[in-house]
């Protein structure tokens, strides 16, 4: 199932297992020895230079540049690529192998968010089974929405084409979002679970992606849950964070919170 690509969905196909990257930082390196590479935020005239960032930054590039602006400049994301193929790709097993078990196998790609260009894991079918054992692991959860929005939800349910969202079990601090005044109650496909928010994106393939810079958490606990019988956010009081599969809508009800 692909979503409609807009500024908010992002694409799958910039996602890559750390192998595949250190092969793609690799051949960027290989231009740097020649003296071409995309430092001082420019591009030098190279066609293979020019193919290697159209395939792997396009979206940061063309996309997130215009949705982020002034935030998100060429020069960022070029001076970005730089950065990555000097120095970030080669410390993320080090840096985030002790979150992610099965780190050589998981894929990876680096979005904006919160003023920075973040590394983002992706959970698909293939993660959910390294970490839960299967894809079909039903919960119940609980979600502030829309009445438009959940509508929308419901239909794709029916369709069987339902994509993975955020919902929560537990909340200490009310939702930020004055629109989102439906709370509704439903049953789904545990895809992963966090003991607090995580920071999530959608890609066009219809699964998450979650921010490996909020894998952290207060205490000897990590963020990302392996267990669903230990998985409280109280460290940090806010709300803890389930992504699932949604397959039903129990219930809902709208609130007057403000």
């Amino acid at each position: 199932m692909a979503l409609q690509l807009q500024g908010h969905i992002h694409p799958e196909s910039s996602f890559a297992t750390i192998s595949q990257w250190e092969n793609v930082a690799t051949e960027f390196l290989a231009l740097q020895r020649k003296g071409v590479d995309t430092r001082g935020g420019k591009v030098a005239n190279n066609p293979k230079l020019a193919q290697l960032i159209a395939r792997w930054f396009s979206f940061q590039l063309h996309v997130e540049t215009k949705r982020f602006a002034p935030q998100v400049t060429t020069k960022n994301v070029l001076d970005f690529i730089e950065d990555f193929v000097n120095h970030k790709v080669w410390g993320l097993r080090k840096e985030f192998g002790a979150y992610l078990p099965n780190i050589d196998q998981v894929k990876i790609a680096y979005f904006y968010s919160r003023f920075d260009i973040e590394p983002f894991v992706l959970m698909d079918d293939d993660f959910v089974k390294s970490l839960y054992g299967t894809t079909e692991h039903k919960v119940t959860t609980m979600r502030f929405t829309t009445l438009q929005n959940l509508e929308k939800l419901q239909k794709r349910i029916e369709e069987g084409t339902a994509y993975d969202i955020s919902t929560f079990t537990k909340q200490w601090k009310p939702f930020f979002k004055k629109e989102s005044n439906v709370l509704a109650k439903i049953e789904g496909n545990l895809v992963a679970a966090f003991r607090s928010d995580v920071k999530s994106i959608v890609t066009d393939g219809g699964n998450k992606a979650a921010s490996m810079e909020r894998l952290a958490y207060p205490g000897e606990k990590d963020n990302l849950c392996t267990s669903l019988e230990d998985c409280t956010g109280d460290a940090t009081q806010l709300w803890n964070e389930y992504i699932i599969n949604p397959t039903k809508i129990i219930k809902h009800k709208q609130l007057n919170r403000y």
